[in-house]
């Protein structure tokens, strides 16, 4: 059966929907062949059996936390890392596990600029303590996999600090996020079903104006850039009505293309098996799963293929442990996907961005005799109908196998506690697109008259292999962990080499190499001292900069084992101060650069009669003095617990000094013939705090929790190497890194008269004559009478970035409920372009009822929007302050509501565990940019496919 679902799988791509539905058929039978044979092995389970496994597991998160290279007592952590475990992903309904994640770790701050079916990582970004962040490992290794199922994630950590990530060598300055799978607990076979279904529907999508409006508005802007010289109208009253009372669609049409286009809600489905326990000598966890998550772009039954945006995917893995001798052990990893996204033959991108700018009288749908609508403007392909349904489609298939194999081996003969491991890992990734696109025709009916724009042609058949890569992974370790009587020491050592070669380039490997150690001692377990160090190597950088060393130290101290705590407040259970402070590094150079490269030029001819020369080229010029970036971390934080722990409290004051920053330098000159190398000169500082807060309680058969958490970022640019500025306010350093600079809008121009007045200054590039009332006039800064690029200075906020959330829910004789709530403060987005405008592409572009609240002459001492114009206009597109936004909101971000059936009840039916249940993702989102337009989501608006909120519903059933 296996053999015959990974044919299926691998042969997916060549045979289109027949393969398609072999896959699912063997996925299904696999589903069944593997919950039948387990029920059998397992029909005697008891509830105290799964009791016991959910105590274990809590009591494990409770005493170690997962860490780089293993696991750490809590008792004895100094380094800031934030974990949550697999109960707090699998309420999220979403194929990637980072979107069950904001709101939930202090300290990682991730935003989503897209949503909708997608690959590994579509429409998001994070960032851990304001530095850019990038690197997630999967059970120790660097691995590109978002798109997992969260079964079979055991935790994810975030490592913050200098001494969680300093072993990491040349990739340890940004923070890391580590993901550790399951390995199967030992115990008899335990399975878990689930099945779930759902819907999910765009947060917000734009609102166009109808037609009608539009004409109405096109003609206001039209008289607006002629100014007090009257200009015939674009649309006549008789053709306004037209559009308005829909009497002629053909030729006055009013299409709504959004709900043409699109549907109101798209299905996701998701099916998961997993199994684990252990036999004589060995431990598993076996996890299959498949998820389904189409898009809103409507389909035509006149197709034989899917048209729609979809992402299918099956996941396999499977963990095996096995004792070969009572100190011999090995780890096998297996992990298979296979993911297909579909989407039509123009991409959906063009459909989102077409829905944006289109207005609704551009061309009717369908013409009186079936053709596409189009016309002069909106030609071949243009019609948005035919872009869905008539352009062919196109699918990208990805392919990754990976195979882990880890060996431990305990050392107790030579002295107790030593444990020797060695670790290699092979990944392999294959995308492959395969279009099946088309072009269609459109005409333009006018008159009783077609004229025809574009042509049809028949679908293509093309592939093209884009990324293949293989990442080979080799790592060794020694340890030595034991107790002397009130003496701790824990020592490790570890080699490691990551080797990634990308198929599709004709590029030599990458190889990031580590040697790295660290040592922890306790005495008492009051007193803890921790000390790392690393060796990295990266072999694109040149020789003389290729190998760094970093290193990292800290300190703590368990207060409440001190007597004179634990007998003067009994009521403190845990408390610790623990502080770190450490040098990292993170490479970010290109590939070989410190090499001088050129390139084919073209050819010429040399001397009369002779032959034809070959020219060449420089490319930038390389720099071996390239380094890598590099980071000076403080954290200090407290650990505490009330009542049992009861209350726990964990808080962190962090200080990061980034230097060696790479970036392009700004002392440059055209003279120079050629591109300037990137250079080691910028400097950053981050500094902040996390905190979060958990108090959680049983009353009998009630239990509940509340948990929030807080995180504040500032930041400051140290040294930037700038140009010499004009004015002291246009300096970038002392100043928060990325901070907005432009124009400072200082209102509109209510009259002719205060244009014209000789006090007031504007932009050399649109002079008085060219300004109208209702365009926005900026502060001459400079008081120099014109407005010009020196009067431009900070226009962002200063203020420091917060993020926060508040999780809380509670179980009751078999009634459990969890609530996340997402929010942030401070934040700020810059919201311009023909989105805002209306009018845009020389007035061919959409407008919007967000428009409706234009500057007229009727609200010239109201308006918040600037007057209406057609296409261009200088000076109200220039950067400034007028298009900054504050846009702080709070989402509901994730609710779940489950129950789970007595065991009683469920043994009727040979099942020992039932449970129901309802979850959802972005139910409801307060933001402040509504207040300034509602169509829009507060991270996501424009051309971008819309954030989605999600209900999904399933059944869990365990044996």
């Amino acid at each position: 059966m296996r053999k015959n679902l990974t044919a299926g799988v691998l042969l997916l791509s060549g045979t289109g929907r027949q393969v398609y539905r072999r896959v699912n058929l063997g996925f299904l039978a696999a589903i069944l062949f593997m919950f039948s044979a387990a029920k059998a092995q397992v029909a005697d389970t008891t509830k105290a059996g799964t009791q016991l496994a959910a105590a274990m597991d809590t009591s494990k998160a409770a005493a170690v936390v997962p860490i780089l290279y293993g696991e750490q007592a809590k008792s004895s952590l100094l380094q800031s890392a934030a974990t949550v475990y697999t109960n707090q992903l699998t309420t999220t309904p979403s194929p990637q596990f980072l979107q069950a994640l904001p709101g939930r770790i202090p300290g990682l701050n991730i935003t989503f600029g897209s949503g909708g079916p997608g690959l590994d990582g579509n429409g998001m970004s994070f960032n851990i303590r304001g530095a850019r962040a990038q690197i997630i490992l999967i059970d120790g290794i660097e691995r590109g996999y978002q798109s997992i199922d969260p079964e079979q994630i055991e935790s994810i950590t975030v490592l913050k600090d200098a001494l969680s990530t300093v072993m990491f060598g040349q990739r340890s300055s940004y923070g890391i996020i580590s993901v550790r799978t399951k390995k199967g607990d030992v115990g008899k076979p335990r399975i878990s079903f689930t099945a779930q279904s759902g819907f999910e529907t765009p947060t917000a999508l734009p609102k166009p104006l109808p037609a009608w409006q539009y004409a109405t508005l096109y003609n206001e802007a039209k008289q607006n850039d002629a100014g007090i010289t009257p200009v015939a109208p674009q649309y006549t009253q008789a053709q306004i009505d037209a559009y308005k009372d829909h009497t002629d669609p053909y030729t006055y049409p009013d299409v709504d293309w959004y709900n043409t286009v699109l549907t109101k809600r798209a299905g996701v489905t998701r099916y998961n098996l997993n199994i684990q326990g252990s036999g004589k000598g060995f431990r598993y966890f076996v996890d299959l799963d498949n998820m389904k998550e189409k898009g809103i772009i409507r389909t035509s039954s006149e197709n034989k293929y899917n048209t729609n945006a979809e992402l299918n995917r099956y996941a396999l893995r499977s963990n095996v442990g096995v004792d070969v001798t009572p100190v011999t052990f090995v780890q096998l990893n297996l992990f298979g996907r296979f993911q297909r996204y579909n989407q039509p033959g123009g991409g959906v991108a063009g459909i989102f961005s077409s829905l944006l700018n289109t207005p609704q009288l551009a061309y009717p749908v369908f013409n009186p005799d079936g053709t596409f609508g189009g016309s002069d403007k909106y030609q071949g392909n243009a019609n948005i109908w035919g872009q869905a349904v008539a352009r062919g489609y196109q699918f990208q298939d990805v392919r990754d196998i990976a195979v882990d194999l880890e060996l431990t081996q305990k050392l107790d003969v030579l002295t107790k506690g030593l444990v020797l491991k060695a670790k290699a890992s092979n990944n392999n990734t294959a995308y492959y697109t395969t279009k099946r696109d088309k072009n269609f025709e459109v005409y333009q009916y006018l008159n009783d008259t077609y004229t025809k724009y574009g042509s049809t042609t028949e679908q293509t058949t093309s592939g093209t292999l884009n990324d293949r890569y293989r990442i080979v992974y080799l790592e060794g370790s020694l340890g030595y962990d034991r107790t002397f009587k009130k003496h701790a020491v824990s020592v490790l050592a570890v080699a490691n080499q990551q080797n990634r070669l990308a198929f599709n380039t004709t590029n030599l490997p990458e190889k990031y190499t580590a040697y790295s150690g660290k040592l922890n001692y306790s005495f008492n377990e009051k007193y803890i001292a921790e000390a790392a160090v690393s060796y990295g190597g990266y072999n694109w950088l040149a020789p003389s900069k290729r190998w760094a060393a970093y290193w990292a130290g800290g300190i703590g101290w368990n207060l409440h084992k001190e007597a004179f705590i634990s007998r003067n407040l009994p009521f403190i259970s845990n408390l610790k101060l623990r502080a770190n402070y450490g040098l990292t590094g993170q490479v970010n150079a290109g590939y070989f650069s410190y090499i001088q490269t050129y390139f084919n030029n073209g050819s010429y001819w040399f001397a009369s009669g002779s032959s034809l020369e070959r020219g060449a080229g420089e490319n930038a010029i390389a720099n071996a003095g390239l380094a890598p970036e590099k980071a000076k971390k403080l954290d200090a934080g407290i650990d505490l617990g009330l009542w049992n722990n009861k209350l726990t409290i964990t808080a962190d004051y962090f200080f990061n000094k980034f230097y060696d920053l790479v970036a392009a330098p700004t002392l440059v000159t055209a003279v120079f013939g050629a591109s300037y190398p990137l250079q080691n000169y910028q400097r950053f500082n981050y500094w902040g705090t996390d905190i979060s807060a958990t108090w959680q309680q049983s009353i009998k058969a009630f239990s509940y929790f509340v948990t929030g958490n807080f995180s504040l970022v500032q930041s400051k640019v140290v040294y930037n190497a700038e140009l010499h500025k004009s004015y002291d306010y246009q300096v970038t350093t002392g100043r928060p890194v990325g901070l907005q600079y432009g124009y400072t809008a200082i209102g509109l121009f209510k009259s002719y008269d205060e244009i014209n007045d000789p006090a007031v200054a504007v932009m050399p590039s649109s002079p008085k004559s060219s300004l109208r009332p209702g365009d926005i006039r900026y502060l001459d800064r400079n008081n120099d009478g014109q407005i010009t690029i020196d009067d431009q200075s900070p226009i962002g906020n200063a203020k420091p970035t917060i993020y926060y959330g508040l999780n809380t829910g509670f179980s009751f004789k078999g009634l459990d409920l969890s609530i996340l709530i997402q929010g942030t403060l401070n934040r700020e987005s810059y919201l311009n372009g023909d989105f805002m405008n209306g009018f845009g592409n020389s007035g061919q572009n959409n407008a919007y009822e967000y428009n409706l609240g234009r500057f007229t002459a009727a609200t010239a001492e109201t308006a918040k929007q600037p007057r209406l114009w057609l296409g261009n206009n200088t000076n109200n597109t220039q950067t400034s302050s007028f298009w900054i936004k504050q846009n702080d909101f709070v989402r509901l971000k994730n609710v779940e509501i489950g129950y789970t059936f007595p065991e009683k009840l469920s043994r009727r039916i040979g099942i020992p565990s039932v449970r129901l249940f309802a979850n959802g993702l972005n139910l409801l989102t307060w933001a402040e940019i509504h207040d300034v337009r509602k169509d829009l989501d507060p991270e996501s608006w424009g051309a971008a496919y819309p954030i989605m909120k999600i209900f999904n519903f399933g059944i869990n059933i365990k044996f």
